[in-house]
């Protein structure tokens, strides 16, 4: 699997939109919904999933899931969608990439906005509020959760770029970055169709 993850980053960094591409890999499939978006230009992720199911506007799972987060993991959190509470924040960014995680993808949206880039920390979500949850004792940690209309489950792998995000099963990841290469070509193929013939310069 180490193989897998190391190929599907490389492939993140030399292709452009590879969400795009890796969806098609997976027979146009494995995208979450356009609600779930990056929070700043730039952002981009590829990662495991570590995930934490909320409880209301109770942050205790998030952070429990940071807890646990190992060096190349992602913050999965399945919230209330579009409510008007925050699951993410300044703090939450600052502790997981102490942690070694390499971003946050949630289904719900987050606050300080503009300290995620200045962190260079990845965070994809459904947009923002000024108003923070409570912390308490509920929520769970490391089950299957849903974020952008798709099951995310512990150790599922997660890009992320511009044009939002795609989860791949991790039982499927071999066959998948396998069928990469393949999806590249079309898409190169079909571009080079439609851009005709070069009229030189």
């Amino acid at each position: 699997m180490a193989d897998a993850f190391a190929a599907l980053r490389a492939y993140a960094d030399a292709e452009e939109g590879f969400t795009c591409l890796l969806s098609d890999a997976m027979g146009r499939a494995g995208a979450m919904g356009a609600e779930v978006r990056p929070m700043w230009a730039g952002a981009r992720l590829v990662g495991r999933a570590v995930t934490a199911r909320a409880h209301g506007g109770d942050l205790h799972a998030l952070f429990a899931a940071i807890e646990r987060a190992e060096p190349g993991d992602v913050v999965v959190v399945q919230g209330p969608g579009a409510a008007a509470i925050a699951f993410w924040g300044e703090n939450a960014s600052l502790a997981a990439r102490a942690r070694g995680a390499v971003g946050a993808v949630l289904g719900a949206p987050i606050r300080d906005v503009a300290a995620h880039p200045r962190l260079g920390f990845p965070v994809f979500a459904t947009g923002a509020t000024p108003a923070g949850g409570v912390f308490g004792e509920r929520g769970a940690v490391q089950v299957p959760v849903v974020v952008g209309g798709l099951v995310v489950r512990p150790g599922d792998a997660l890009v992320g770029d511009e044009n939002g995000v795609v989860v791949v099963p991790s039982e499927d990841l071999a066959a998948v970055v396998a069928a990469v290469p393949e999806a590249i070509a079309r898409d190169r193929a079909a571009q080079v169709r439609w851009a005709g013939p070069s009229t030189g310069g």
